[in-house]
């Protein structure tokens, strides 16, 4: 029972913290300036599993003062306090209610507004991290006095009792969270030094703990000063937020019984904590220097800015691999990527995948040799170590030998339209490429093995050959182009087709993604409305097409490995974020002319639905002209984030105004709302036997 206590306690403690701070933390925002972030580094433990720190200024504050005005009513708040009100009652989530409520009621003001508000500094530090399983934040105040009658309000207007405590001679205010089956955790809240200090602490700790998680003493062994500076420098981060998570030090918490993790877990839990296995004692030291080879992912922005309502910002990740002799291995499998998947184009959607085909055996030999040989003291790795000694990597040089010199594949999607003059009733505007250093050994190839290229010497000098002459019901093109051989169909493909004749192939990366959802949403409902006439239910891609529309970005991904080991670099614009719309209850209470999409892809009209404030709801169809209605329907309805709930219908139809009326069994229904506007907004139903999409446009 004390496990399911303390799993609940752990979710209500993160949302708890997170939602007491979201104000410093949300993208519009994020954290303060100062340096003051290198003395609240020194009060972080180097053990720590998880930290995330940053700097700030006014006008990082104030530049998504227009995109924050989008916040009011825009039901962002409800999401999370819905989700807050999912986990078990307690007056501490109230109080932590009360401030969601109050930060979405601030934020639409703007930056400026926000921190005013708080009595934030806004040329200060914030860091969040953990101190053993407990999260902590601490962040600059200008005002300590606003502060602190913004949580007696809370407080007093939620009907908590703040409590109050001292530790190492300074107050501590907080907030009970939990308090059952002998498990009692509190929100504490201590100002020192214009410094916030926010955390959770537990009764069954002592206080020489609770000083060091409140900034009152230093940890024996604290996170290393210019660590934070120096992945900023390392991974071109911005001073606004970055951070890590240490894989190392989650493996040394589980496994070290000794660790302060450990023993907060097994304090809370006592005896319904497992104790470790000989087995896992056994491979704690084999484990441990395994996962110091990968020993954290670092994470953080790179750019961010927002003009009016659109918004650019770039992150990046990376998995840290500090065995050179292992990385050393993995960057001879880099390959190629071409540049068309990396520029800002009219691509709808593009993937490439670079991998030097050659150097894949050696590096899969040297890996199983380096592991094979390494020396372990742990069974199940001896058993692994065993077993692999029977399997030979070299043997996968028959397979990549007939992909000999290969070092990319790509594909790239402009177009897909309908043409009623092409035989197929549609037109693509399409590339994809192979890039080798033999391009002319991969044509050959190809045309052993692809039915449509049989008999077809593919040219050596440039020039394409029409697949069309050969019986293709479109024109396509196959060319070799430099180190390329690429297939194309359109005009902008075309010239992709061109500029990979002249462009240098290189070790550039490993894996690249380009989308724009909007192109891509037009796509996938062109494609459902061509795949219709050939029988298939465009259903799920009218589903998809939907989800796309409702949010207009494009993005832009590449990722391979590199010095410091596998990082991902990602590059999202977002346009229009005005547009973007939750629904919310309110919004639901109108009447609204209903649609269901049928097999063919065509919307029809299926009658029209109201929903009432009481809770209750009506469905009325007529007949074809309109004279009377043929179905009625009443039902009591719910929203709950992004799902309609209908249930206990009261139903009736007749087949015509003469006819008598029917009572239809009582059907209860559900639909997931999808790509919300002003006015409309698409809804899902699916369940285990029925799948169907609905648009909801208002009268």
């Amino acid at each position: 029972m004390k496990v399911k206590i303390f799993k609940a306690a752990a979710v209500v403690v993160c949302l708890s913290s997170a939602a007491a701070f979201g104000f410093n933390l949300d993208v519009f925002g994020w954290f303060q300036k100062g340096n003051s972030i290198d003395r609240m580094i020194e009060y972080v433990p180097a053990d720590t599993a998880l930290f995330l720190g940053g700097v700030s200024n006014e006008e990082l504050v104030t530049s998504s003062d227009e995109m924050m005005a989008q916040l009011k009513g825009n039901g962002d708040a409800e999401v999370v306090m819905e989700l807050l009100e999912s986990l078990p009652p307690s007056k501490g989530l109230d109080f932590v209610n009360w401030l969601v409520k109050d930060y979405y009621d601030v934020a639409p003001n703007g930056g400026m507004e926000i921190y005013q508000h708080y009595g934030l500094d806004i040329e200060g530090a914030s860091v969040i991290y953990l101190d053993g399983v407990f999260p902590v934040a601490r962040i600059a105040l200008e005002n300590e006095e606003t502060f602190l009658t913004l949580i007696k309000q809370a407080a007093q207007e939620t009907d908590v009792t703040l409590g109050s405590e001292t530790i190492a001679g300074q107050a501590l205010t907080t907030v009970e969270l939990v308090n059952k089956d002998d498990v009692v955790l509190k929100l504490g809240f201590m100002i020192k030094d214009k410094v916030l200090t926010a955390a959770v602490i537990s009764q069954k700790e002592d206080k020489g703990a609770q000083e060091q998680r409140f900034a009152l003493a230093k940890p024996a062994q604290p996170m290393s000063a210019d660590s934070w500076k120096n992945d900023g420098g390392a991974y071109n981060f911005l001073a606004a937020s970055h951070g890590y998570m240490s894989l190392q030090n989650i493996a040394n918490a589980i496994l070290d019984k000794d660790s302060r993790a450990h023993k907060q877990v097994k304090a809370l839990v006592g005896d319904d904590l497992p104790e470790l296995s000989a087995a896992q004692m056994q491979c704690k030291a084999d484990i441990v220097n395994i996962v110091s080879g990968v020993p954290r992912v670092v994470f953080g922005l790179n750019s961010y800015d927002i003009q009016g309502d659109d918004m650019a910002v770039g992150f990046s990740y990376a998995l840290e691999i500090k065995n050179a002799s292992i990385l050393g291995e993995l960057n001879k499998l880099r390959g190629f990527i071409p540049s068309y998947l990396k520029a800002d184009n009219d691509l709808t959607l593009g993937l490439g995948i670079g991998v030097a085909s050659d150097a894949v055996s050696p590096v899969l030999t040297s890996l199983w040799r380096q592991f094979t040989k390494a020396d372990f003291s742990c069974e199940p790795l001896l058993t692994a170590q065993s077993k692999l000694r029977e399997q030979n990597p070299a043997a996968l040089s028959v397979f990549t030998g007939m992909a000999q010199g290969l070092s990319g594949v790509s594909v790239g999607i402009f177009d897909l339209a309908k043409d009623e003059s092409s035989q197929i009733g549609v037109k693509y505007d399409a590339i994809a490429t192979l890039t080798s250093d033999k391009p002319d050994v991969l044509a050959a190839l190809a045309a052993q093995y692809i039915p449509m290229l049989r008999g077809i010497q593919i040219p050596t000098d440039g020039s394409a050959v029409n697949l069309a002459d050969s019986g293709l019901p479109i024109d396509a093109f196959v060319a070799i182009k430099g180190k390329h051989l690429v297939a194309y169909t359109g005009d902008k493909s075309k010239q992709i087709a061109e500029q990979l004749a002249t462009e240098e192939v290189t070790q550039n990366g490993m894996v690249a993604v380009a989308m724009d959802s909007t192109k891509l949403s037009d796509l996938l409902m062109n494609f459902g409305q061509y795949t219709a006439k050939m029988g298939s239910d465009c259903t799920d891609l009218y589903t998809a097409s939907a989800a796309l529309s409702g949010l207009p970005f494009t993005l832009n991904i590449q990722e391979g490995f590199n010095d410091k080991g596998y990082e991902s670099n990602w590059s999202m614009y977002v346009e229009g974020l005005a547009e973007i719309k939750n629904i919310k209850r309110k919004d639901l209470l109108n009447s609204f002319n209903v649609e269901y999409l049928d097999e063919q892809c065509n919307w029809i009209d299926t009658g029209i639905e109201t929903f009432n404030e009481d809770g209750t709801g009506t469905f009325v169809d007529t007949d074809e002209s309109d004279s009377c209605n043929v179905y009625e329907s009443r039902f009591n309805w719910s929203h709950s984030t992004l799902m309609i709930t209908e249930s206990g219908s009261d139903t009736q139809f007749r087949s015509g105004c003469d006819s008598e009326w029917e009572q239809q069994e009582s059907v209860d229904f559900s639909c997931q709302i999808l790509s919300a506007k002003d006015n409309s907004f698409y809804c899902l139903q699916d369940d285990s036997e029925y799948k169907a999409l609905y648009r909801y446009t208002q009268k």
